[in-house]
């Protein structure tokens, strides 16, 4: 589960950065440095960011269901 959930996560990093480009160079850059952050702040004006931010989110939230990502 842990391995499915970074698939998922990769794939929504790598799909954020590239929907950022079509929105803006500087929504590109911060998708990339910060992504669960930048991608929130821009999925409140970009409909575009909001599909990749609830992948990414998703991924993550099923490492964390699996044990796999622990904060704290």
């Amino acid at each position: 589960m842990n391995t499915v959930g970074l698939l998922i996560a990769l794939s929504g990093f790598i799909w954020s950065v590239a929907r950022g480009i079509q929105v803006s160079l500087l929504c590109c850059v911060l998708n990339f440095i910060f992504p669960p952050i930048a991608q929130a702040i821009f999925a409140i004006y970009e409909p575009a960011i909001r599909f990749p931010l609830l992948v990414l989110v998703s991924g993550l939230g099923l490492m964390y269901a699996s044990g796999g990502l622990q904060f704290g």
